[in-house]
């Protein structure tokens, strides 16, 4: 490729922009320290580790929950021991087992597809639009008399545009659960995200806006929904103690399983929910600056975001205008030590990539979810049927933000975004 005329760059030689790298991308992780030691052995020295009870039980779970829910604006919060058993209960809660679609995302982490599976349901993929969330415009023709369920997922820091979404699910009957893995804390028109749908699930996961290294919750308004969560999350039994009074006593017991979370999670979550709103604002800002930064630069363009107040400002994404030139960018950006990755090379994140579904590699020697024979639909998954998908992610790159980034660093990224497009593009 030729280069332009500027600054040699690192990758050919040159002086990189910085040869520290750029603290990773782990907002919450960053700032665990003296308040998370003292929560932990608050726990410890209580001799309590376990939600129900102990020699002087705390209560932290149960704290968590309450702060939980009334930080997000919904009624109920159940925590659990990761965002995947946070996906699996909201759909268990919501009923969808055996001979039900959920329409899913082709951009997203594998959790998302791994809990509707393991329920003995069918994922059915949409494409995403530049947004790189959820295609409003493609979800009418994903809809079949099997879907029960549509689940968007808030990417990257930000929401999937819900607005349409919402209408569609209405106009079908169908639930809609919210994966907010990737954006605790993230509104869409004013409104948490997690708390637009029926139900919604988050993770507290070592990556994510804050953290207890695993862990996640599951929102609702609607306390039957809350009771069949508490329900399955924790072998099927009932806290009666803790639910709501209009919830009728004597209800028998269900098939459930553990997904109970222990209170030294509870404790450290605690601690990291009071860091949330100055998390985002902090990464909004940085965000904010670098973006100014880099106005007008030719040939790069940035995410759309269907609610930019909205936005955590965990992550920096932008098109190239080939893939070709995507990649080349990567790599130059981060050999000036400002780390770079193209989406389509995120694994685990792209449809493309899930050899396992697409290939229905199962523990069990039968193909269930598929070959349930309460299944009736065709739904299926192959490399490269979904064009739009494919050209967006191979196109799009992320940097991963935090809040203790500095102006230095600010002025880094910028530096470095300009270096390399005045050499490439």
């Amino acid at each position: 490729m030729t280069r332009g005329t500027g600054e040699r760059l690192a990758i050919d030689g040159g002086t990189p922009v910085r040869t520290q790298p750029l603290l990773p991308g782990y907002p919450g992780g960053l700032l665990i320290g003296e308040e998370e030691k003292a929560a932990v052995m608050e726990v410890l020295d209580s001799q309590s580790l376990f939600r129900h009870y102990g020699p002087r039980p705390l209560r932290k779970v149960a704290q968590f929950e309450r702060a939980f829910a009334q930080a997000v604006g919904a009624r109920h919060a159940v925590g659990v021991t990761s965002g995947t058993a946070a996906l699996m209960t909201a759909l268990a809660a919501l009923g969808v087992g055996p001979g039900d679609e959920v329409i899913v995302p082709t951009y997203t982490w594998v959790a998302t597809i791994n809990a509707v599976v393991h329920l003995g349901a069918v994922p059915v993929f949409v494409d995403i639009d530049d947004s790189l969330t959820m295609d409003p415009a493609k979800l009418e023709a994903a809809v079949t008399p099997c879907t029960k369920a549509i689940l968007p997922v808030h990417m990257r820091g930000a929401g999937a545009d819900m607005g349409p979404i919402l209408d569609l699910a209405a106009r079908h009957h169908l639930y809609i659960v919210e994966d907010t893995a990737q954006a605790v804390g993230g509104r869409y028109r004013g409104r948490r995200l997690g708390t637009l749908g029926a139900i919604g699930a988050y993770s507290l996961q070592y990556h994510k806006v804050i953290t207890t290294g695993e862990g996640g919750m599951v929102v609702t308004d609607d306390p039957a929904l809350w009771e069949r969560a508490v329900r399955y999350h924790d072998q099927g039994s009932a806290r009666m103690e803790e639910l709501d009074e209009t919830i009728p006593a004597g209800n028998p017991l269900m098939i459930g399983i553990n997904f109970r979370m222990n209170e030294i999670t509870g404790a450290i979550g605690l601690v990291q929910l009071g860091r949330l709103d100055w998390i985002i604002e902090r990464m909004r800002a940085h965000k904010a600056a670098v973006l100014d930064g880099m106005r007008g630069l030719p040939g790069v363009t940035i995410r759309r975001l269907p609610d930019p107040e909205g936005d955590t400002g965990a992550t920096l994404m932008f098109f190239l205008p080939t893939d070709g030139q995507a990649s080349a960018f990567s790599k130059a950006l981060s050999a000036e030590g400002i780390r770079t990755e193209v989406a389509w090379n995120s694994g685990q994140h792209v449809y493309y990539h899930f050899d396992q579904i697409i290939e229905r590699r199962m523990f069990a020697e039968r193909h269930c979810s598929w070959e349930c024979p309460y299944y009736k639909g065709r739904a299926r998954l192959e490399k490269g049927m979904f064009p739009q998908t494919d050209d967006l992610l191979r196109r799009a790159l992320h940097i991963d933000l935090h809040p203790l980034l500095t102006e230095r660093d600010e002025f880094d990224i910028v530096r470095g975004m300009r270096k390399v497009a005045s050499a490439l593009l």
